[in-house]
């Protein structure tokens, strides 16, 4: 006997004989025990699809599903504030609840606080753009605010689709838009996002100590941008193996080329680049860790900690740097070479 769940499902859930392409980033699929994993990136090793498990069914759950109870992997509840938890604790939880999952699913090279999953263990996943249509029926406040976002941005209702919990047809605290284009589009509607907030600070978005250089407040609503490549053949990390070549390395380089900074992976073309104090050649830095979106302008000068891997494709191998958290970024104030104590004392003097 089918329930509300099921109703809402039938709708909005598609079989995965659909995903001829495979998944792409900010993606929601069902598993058949009925967890729910997100996807980040379009980097999916054969056989399986990388993401984060977010929510499972749990009979005494705080988070109503369309009359189903889950709970959450990756956000709880303390003295009444909703906090994140660290990464290293939801990986623990989720080989606790799922102890089938083999135990090193989460031993991959660049998304390395994802989990790989096997392909055959998905039910089906959410089609983002029948998500929004089906939001956007429902309740009529999406609605209204999906339509100002769409002619704010002179982005068409098809180019656009939801992620977050209205991916599951469910009214969420915010909106999870997703807009579908070029890397040019994209960038082209971030720049009209920046040219408000950076100029009105009541449209800007603080959370959890961090301004988020793409999400916006829209008609006091706050909206969360998303960017997924209308042609998957844009996306510079898929269809590929990963070696791993180095790890720890150091790496001083600026930033070159930010078209896929929007994205994830975050991907920077970096220039005048050093690694372990050694001058290289110019390299790409893969970031998967979606919370750094947006924050990487063409010209600064960055200090990172990270992997030295190689992408191969076609049987050519690229070398990248790897991190998996923003926190291994930091901004340097040198402009070229590598830092040294006597030059960062000089600076202290000068200041």
């Amino acid at each position: 006997m089918s329930d509300k769940f099921d109703e809402v499902m039938s709708e909005i859930l598609k079989p995965m004989s659909d995903l001829t392409l495979g998944p792409i980033d900010t993606m929601y699929l069902m598993r058949h025990d009925g967890s729910l994993v997100y996807t980040e990136g379009y980097w999916h090793p054969e056989g399986s699809i990388i993401g984060k498990l977010i929510y499972y069914p749990d009979p005494d759950g705080p988070k109503d599903i369309h009359g189903r109870r889950y709970s959450s992997i990756v956000k709880e509840e303390r003295n009444g504030e909703e906090i994140y938890i660290s990464h290293e604790d939801q990986l623990k939880k989720v080989y606790q609840l799922f102890p089938d999952l083999p135990p090193d699913s989460h031993k991959l090279i660049l998304a390395e606080y994802q989990m790989a999953f096997p392909w055959d263990s998905f039910a089906g996943y959410f089609d983002d753009r029948a998500s929004l249509r089906y939001v956007m029926e429902h309740f009529p406040r999406i609605d209204e605010v999906v339509r100002m976002t769409s002619d704010l941005f002179e982005v068409p209702l098809e180019r656009l689709g939801i992620t977050g919990s209205s991916a599951l047809g469910r009214k969420g605290a915010d909106i999870d838009l997703v807009f579908l284009g070029t890397p040019e589009e994209n960038m082209e509607t971030v720049q009209k996002i920046w040219s408000i907030i950076y100029s009105q600070p009541d449209k800007q978005v603080v959370e959890y100590g961090k301004f988020w250089p793409l999400k916006i407040y829209i008609d006091r609503e706050e909206v969360c941008t998303f960017y997924v490549y209308r042609n998957l053949a844009d996306a510079p990390i898929r269809d590929c193996t990963v070696e791993l070549v180095k790890e720890p390395v150091e790496v001083y380089g600026t930033v070159a080329e930010n078209i896929n900074s929007l994205f994830v992976p975050v991907v920077l073309e970096l220039e005048n680049v050093y690694i372990d104090g050694e001058k290289t050649d110019d390299i790409q830095l893969v970031i998967y860790d979606g919370a750094v979106r947006g924050e990487f302008k063409n010209g600064l000068r960055l200090h990172i900690k990270g992997k030295l891997v190689n992408l191969i494709k076609d049987g050519i191998k690229t070398p990248a740097i790897s991190v998996g958290d923003g926190i291994n970024i930091e901004l340097e104030r040198f402009r070229a070479g590598v830092p040294h104590l006597q030059s960062q004392l000089e600076i202290e003097k000068n200041g």
